[in-house]
């Protein structure tokens, strides 16, 4: 009786550890996909450093990320007259505006794919000539449209989305640049950023980006950008 018992016990724990070892191969293997995201930021030293921190209106617009916008926030970016020129500044301040409403509301309006329409311009046009500003902002749009619709019509948006970002660089511009890579070691809150509100649409696409998702979200320095922080006094011009 106790050999039979002991062979059915030793069975029995060697089918967990497979069952187990399996499942860690699984998120293992899952998880070298979010890896290209990784690499298209410069790896985890661009990604992790928080030595350097948003200013002016990198700070406002990083801000306009949080999930649960701060009342500072929100009073400033509301009580702004709109912003007429075609620059840098206005397209960050206009792109933190769409941002804070989207999360704020959840509801995409019509005038933001004329937005997107008119900052359609020269790669050379964006800081460092580089468009993770209004990248940023339209999978943050991308992500809130996708709730209007069913699960299954969610889900294939998803990932034809994620496959444009994957081989193409964006949504609409390209962030897979040298470029890029420059001004994401200059300003490395603008990759966290990103990927913070990818994880999202990684999310919906379910399949084989589940443990992605998972894998990049679970990151302390991305949780950080859409967290609420402590307030601090706004100083923007």
């Amino acid at each position: 009786m106790i050999v039979p018992l002991i062979k059915n016990i030793l069975c029995f724990i060697a089918v967990c550890l497979l069952v187990i070892l399996y499942g860690v191969y699984w998120f293992a293997s899952e998880a070298k996909e979010a890896w290209w995201v990784v690499e298209r930021f410069g790896g985890m030293e661009v990604i992790n450093d928080k030595s350097i921190s948003p200013e002016g209106i990198d700070r406002i617009y990083m801000r306009s990320l949080y999930l649960k916008p701060q009342q500072d926030v929100v009073r400033f970016l509301e009580a702004r007259e709109p912003c007429l020129d075609f620059n840098q500044y206005c397209m960050q301040l206009d792109s933190a505006v769409i941002n804070l409403h989207l999360n704020k509301t959840g509801v995409v309006l019509d005038y933001m794919d004329d937005f997107f329409g008119k900052y359609e311009a020269d790669v050379n046009f964006f800081e460092g000539g580089c468009p993770i500003v209004l990248e940023t902002t339209m999978v943050v749009k991308e992500v809130v449209a996708l709730r209007e619709l069913s699960a299954r019509k969610a889900r294939a948006v998803a990932r034809e989305k994620m496959k444009k970002i994957k081989e193409d660089g964006g949504l609409i511009y390209s962030l897979d640049t040298p470029a890029c890579k420059r001004f994401f070691r200059k300003k490395p809150y603008f990759a966290r950023g990103y990927i913070g509100h990818l994880t999202f649409l990684m999310e919906v696409a379910e399949g084989r980006f589940a443990a992605s998702w998972r894998y990049l979200g679970a990151m302390r320095s991305i949780q950080s950008t859409l967290a609420v922080m402590p307030s601090k006094h706004l100083n923007v011009k």
